[in-house]
C-alpha cells in the first residue's frame, strides 16, 4: 500500500472515482483503500516501481523490441479498448477535470501550446494566418470523429506499470470523453521510448481491429482519423517539451525534442494525415527546425561513460578526481563459479552471458544501474562533467562484474550524445 497527497481536490476526486469505477468493471487499475477528501490524501494499491518505460530500458537492444515486447504491446492495446468502451459505461462524467470532453477548446489549447511554446520559441518560419487556417481545418476534422469513449489523455509508457509481467494503468485523472485514436497514438508515439515503426504499426492495427470488433464500427472509418489524432498528440507533446525544455531550461525535456520532431516529420510525410495542412507541414518540416534540433542531441559536449569491472579481493576501487563516479556492488548476484562448467569462464563467454540473461534479478540489477547512470546525465552536463565513471565489483572480478559492465554498456551505447568505453581490470592483470 502507498499513500498519495495531491493539493488538487478535483484531480483526486477524478482519480479515486475513476479507479473505483474501473475496478468494478474488472479493469487492471489500482485499488483505492481509503480516501480523505479534506486532507487531500488517499491510500492505494502498490503496483511496484517498474513501468513500461523502465521495463523497456532494462532490456538489451536485442530484447527490447522482440516478439515478447510486441505481444505485451498487443495486450496493452486490448486493455485500452476495454478501458475506452467498457470503462465509459456508467462513468460519472461530472468527475472529468479540467474538461468533460476533448472538445474544441481542448484542441485549440493544444495547438496554441505547440505554436507558442515550440514553433515560436525556435523561430520556425510560418505565416500566422495560414497556420490558423490549418488549425481550424484540423480541429473540425478531429471533432468529426466523435467523442463517445473514454480518453485516457496520458496513455504513455510512464503510466503503464508492469507487475508480474502484466500491465496495470495509472494517471488517468485527466480522462474525459473523446475519440479512440488519441490514446493509442500517445502510447506508440512516446518520443523517449524509441518504439520502432513495426511495433507502432502492428499495435495500432491491433487496437483498431479490436475496437472495431467491440463497437461494430468499420475499421476504415476508424483508420481515417488515426493520423490526425497522432498529429495533435505530437503537437501537444512538443508544446510541453518546448515549455519545459526551452522556456524553463530543463535539459531532460530538451532530450525529448529530437525524437518527437523526427516522429512528427515522419508522420507528415507519410500521407497518414488525411487532410491537407500545407502551412503546418511547411513549418514542421522547415530545414532550420531540423538543423537546430539535431544539435540538441549534442546540446552540450559529448559525454563519455567509462565502465570498469574490478575484483574486491584485490581491494581496488578507483577514486576518480572529478567526483562523477558510481560504484556498483555485484556480489549479491548469483555466482556462476558454483556451476562447474562455468567456473573457469568469464563474463565475456556466451555460456556465462546466457546464465545471467536468464536470471531475472541480474537483468533487473543491470537495468537499475543503467537507469541510475542515464538519469544522472542531465545533471552532469549542467555541471560541465563530460567524463562519467562507473565501476562494477565482484569477489574475483571475472564473472558478475564483467557481465554487468558489458550489459550496462550495451544499453547505454544506444543513447544519442554518449560514447561508452569498457575495461576489465581483473581480466587484464
Amino acid at each position: 500500500m502507498i499513500g498519495a497527497y495531491n493539493p488538487s481536490r478535483e484531480e483526486n476526486e477524478a482519480f479515486v472515482g475513476f479507479s473505483n469505477h474501473f475496478r468494478s468493471k474488472g479493469l487492471p487499475v489500482p485499488e483505492i483503500y481509503v480516501y480523505y477528501p479534506g486532507d487531500k490524501i488517499y491510500f492505494l494499491e502498490d503496483l511496484g516501481d517498474i513501468n513500461l518505460f523502465t521495463w523497456l530500458a532494462r532490456r538489451s537492444d536485442e530484447e527490447r523490441f522482440n516478439k515478447e515486447t510486441e505481444k505485451l504491446f498487443h495486450t496493452i492495446a486490448g486493455d485500452l479498448v476495454r478501458i475506452q468502451t467498457e470503462g465509459i459505461r456508467g462513468l460519472d462524467l461530472s468527475l472529468c477535470y479540467p474538461h468533460r470532453s476533448f472538445d474544441r477548446q481542448s484542441i485549440v489549447w493544444d495547438m496554441n501550446y505547440y505554436k507558442y511554446m515550440f514553433l515560436k520559441l525556435i523561430g520556425a518560419p510560418f505565416n500566422e494566418t495560414r497556420l490558423e487556417r490549418d488549425f481550424e481545418i484540423l480541429t473540425r476534422f478531429l471533432l468529426d470523429a466523435g467523442q463517445e469513449y473514454f480518453l485516457f489523455r496520458d496513455f504513455q509508457t510512464a503510466n503503464i506499470m508492469i507487475r508480474d509481467g502484466k500491465p496495470w494503468y495509472i494517471d488517468y485523472q485527466g480522462g474525459r470523453l473523446g475519440a479512440p485514436q488519441y490514446d493509442i497514438a500517445s502510447l506508440v508515439y512516446d518520443a523517449k521510448a524509441y518504439i520502432p515503426e513495426n511495433i507502432r504499426k502492428t499495435t495500432i492495427d491491433r487496437h483498431l481491429a479490436l475496437f472495431a470488433e467491440a463497437t461494430g464500427r468499420s475499421r476504415e472509418s476508424l483508420e481515417m482519423y488515426q493520423g490526425a489524432f497522432t498529429l495533435i498528440r505530437l503537437m501537444q507533446a512538443l508544446g510541453a517539451f518546448g515549455f519545459r525544455g526551452l522556456h524553463e531550461n530543463k535539459p531532460t525535456f530538451n532530450e525529448s525534442i529530437v525524437p518527437a520532431v523526427e516522429l512528427m516529420n515522419e508522420l507528415l510525410e507519410s500521407g497518414d494525415v488525411k487532410i491537407d495542412l500545407p502551412e503546418l507541414k511547411r513549418a514542421s518540416l522547415a530545414v532550420p527546425l531540423q538543423r537546430k534540433y539535431r544539435i540538441l542531441e549534442h546540446y552540450q559536449d559529448m559525454v563519455t561513460i567509462h565502465l570498469e569491472s574490478f575484483a574486491y579481493v584485490k581491494g581496488k576501487i578507483v577514486n576518480y578526481d572529478n567526483g562523477s563516479g558510481f560504484v556498483f556492488d555485484c556480489r549479491g548476484l548469483s555466482n556462476p563459479v558454483t556451476v562447474a562448467e562455468l567456473s573457469e569462464l568469464t563474463g565475456l563467454d556466451p555460456e556465462v552471458i546466457e546464465f545471467f540473461n536468464n536470471d531475472d534479478e541480474a537483468v533487473a540489477f543491470a537495468g537499475d544501474c543503467t537507469n541510475i547512470i542515464r538519469n544522472s546525465l542531465p545533471m552532469m552536463r549542467r555541471k560541465g562533467i563530460v567524463n562519467i565513471h562507473a565501476a562494477f565489483g565482484c569477489v574475483g572480478g571475472h564473472h558478475r562484474s564483467v557481465w554487468s559492465a558489458e550489459r550496462v554498456a550495451l544499453m547505454l551505447s544506444a543513447m544519442p550524445g554518449v560514447e561508452v568505453s569498457v575495461k576489465h581490470t581483473a581480466l587484464e592483470e
